[in-house]
């Protein structure tokens, strides 16, 4: 199962999470598109270096990002193995069936870099970056590309939502899986039949939850007047000052150093 971690927030204090929303955001979104277009090994070194300087500025624990590289390994793997059996080239391994390749096997290190280099940008922002953060950060960018307030508050709503509903659904489903096996129920033995009646188990219980708790959260903001005419009101004044402009500009270059050269 491939598992990513999305919408967790680690607060360190530290000056990567004192960087204004809207910054991190642009920032980080280039920096993890940019990072599917490397190619040559000095390209990876690059951003290395940078994702460890970003990385060591935010405090957040080492380990939290390798979770996340964790829950892609099969999806990395995956890439690596396709390449490398499928792309032309000089034989380096001949297996009979399939031929692994010099060309392949370069390609596929390529692409799992690119790969985890992206995911790596995108859980730095998720890790340093609050849901209503984030969500702050899109509506204000949003309303700066003049899609209008009710607008972008509409849709700064929807994304911390989201960000919030993944974390939450995603350990309801644990809680139920551990609840199904105290009841003796074992997902990975039986016919195909019986594997589909247990997975069916969790996947009712999960829709039903879910379903729940939306209609709690919309019956909340019914409450609490947040109708489509009415806007928030924000409690953090959006600064853009020099940590927010090293960043932004440090994301731009990288973005046009990758594509230009």
């Amino acid at each position: 199962m491939i598992t990513v971690p999305t919408g967790r927030y680690i607060s360190t204090g530290s000056s990567i999470h004192a960087i204004d929303p809207s910054a991190k955001i642009v920032s980080f979104i280039l920096l993890a598109f940019s990072s599917l277009f490397l190619k040559e090994p000095v390209d990876f070194l690059v951003y290395g270096a940078l994702w460890t300087a970003i990385y060591i500025l935010s405090a957040v624990a080492l380990g939290e990002y390798l979770s996340t590289l964790w829950g892609i390994r099969f999806l990395l793997l995956l890439v690596l193995v396709f390449q490398s059996f499928f792309t032309p080239g000089r034989v380096l391994l001949d297996l009979g069936v399939v031929r692994i390749t010099v060309e392949g096997l370069l390609n596929g290190l390529t692409q799992s870099g690119r790969l985890i280099f992206a995911v790596l940008f995108g859980t730095t922002l998720s890790l340093t970056t609050s849901p209503v953060e984030i969500s702050t950060g899109f509506e204000r960018i949003l309303k700066r590309l003049g899609l209008g307030e009710s607008r972008g508050s509409k849709i700064g709503l929807a994304a911390s939502l989201t960000l919030t509903f993944i974390p939450l659904i995603s350990l309801q489903t644990e809680r139920i899986i551990m609840a199904q096996k105290v009841r003796g129920v074992e997902f990975d033995k039986g016919g195909l039949f019986k594997k589909v009646k247990n997975a069916l188990s969790v996947v009712i219980p999960v829709i039903v939850t879910s379903l729940k708790k939306a209609q709690d959260t919309a019956a909340a903001l019914q409450i609490h007047f947040r109708s489509s005419n009415r806007t928030g009101i924000h409690l953090r004044v959006s600064r853009w000052k020099l940590p927010e402009n090293l960043l932004t500009a440090t994301a731009f270059m990288a973005l046009l150093g990758v594509i230009l050269l």
